[in-house]
C-alpha cells in the first residue's frame, strides 16, 4: 500500500491530502478545540486556587489579628471565618487558636472539643499529628490517662519520637505505674543528644 502511494504524482497525492481532510477536518477540528478548551480550563482553574488562597490567608491574617485583641468579644468572627474557610487549612490554624486561648484559661474541657473538631476536619498527616500530640497533653490534664495514651499511640514520625515517649512516660508516672514509667525513661534517656535532656530524665526517675 506504502509502495503504491509514493508511485502516485504530486497532483494525486495532494488531491487524497484534500479529500482526506474534508474527511477529518470536523473530527481534528473539534480535538484542537477539546485541548484548548481543557488548557483553558486548567489554566483558569490554577488562577482561581492561587486567588482563592491568597483571598484566605488575608481573611485568615486579619480575623486573627482581630480576635486576638479581644478573644472574648470577638470570637464570633471567628466562628464566621470558620463557616467561610470550611475544608481548608486556615480553619485549622483558626480552631488551634481559640485552643491556645482556651488553655490560657485552663478551659481543658474546651480545648478537648475545640482539637477533636479541628482532627475530624483536617486530612493532612502533619496537623493531624500537632493536633493528636494536643489532644495526648489535653487528656493528661484531665486525668483521662488511658484516652492520652491511646491518642499518643496513633502518632508516627521520627521526629514527634522523644516527644511522644516523654510524655507517654509522664502519663504513666501521674497514672501511678511506676514500673512502666521508669522503664519509658530510661529508653528515653539511651537516645537523649544533651547532658541537660539526661539530666531532665534522671530527676524524673528520681521522683518515681
Amino acid at each position: 500500500m506504502s509502495s503504491e502511494y509514493l508511485n502516485k504524482t504530486e497532483e494525486q497525492q495532494f488531491e487524497e491530502a484534500k479529500n482526506w481532510f474534508k474527511a477529518n477536518s470536523t473530527p481534528i477540528l473539534l480535538a484542537i478545540f477539546i485541548c484548548a478548551a481543557a488548557t483553558f480550563g486548567w489554566n483558569f482553574w490554577k488562577k482561581h486556587q492561587v486567588e482563592s488562597a491568597i483571598q484566605a490567608s488575608t481573611s485568615y491574617q486579619n480575623t486573627m489579628e482581630a480576635y486576638l485583641q479581644d478573644p472574648a468579644k470577638n470570637q464570633p468572627l471567628v466562628a464566621k471565618f470558620l463557616e467561610e474557610a470550611k475544608g481548608t487549612n486556615y480553619a485549622v490554624f483558626a480552631q488551634l487558636e481559640e485552643v491556645k486561648q482556651a488553655i490560657a484559661q485552663a478551659d481543658y474541657a474546651k480545648a478537648q472539643t475545640l482539637l477533636q473538631n479541628a482532627l475530624s476536619a483536617t486530612n493532612d498527616a502533619t496537623l493531624q499529628i500537632v493536633i493528636r500530640f494536643r489532644l495526648a497533653e489535653i487528656g493528661y490534664q484531665l486525668k483521662q490517662y488511658d484516652e492520652a495514651l491511646a491518642v499518643l499511640a496513633q502518632i508516627q514520625g521520627s521526629a514527634w519520637e522523644s516527644r511522644k515517649q516523654l510524655l507517654s512516660a509522664d502519663i504513666l508516672s501521674a497514672k501511678g505505674d511506676k514500673a512502666a514509667a521508669k522503664s519509658a525513661y530510661e529508653q528515653l534517656k539511651t537516645t537523649a543528644t544533651s547532658e541537660s535532656e539526661k539530666a531532665l530524665i534522671d530527676l524524673k526517675i528520681n521522683n518515681l
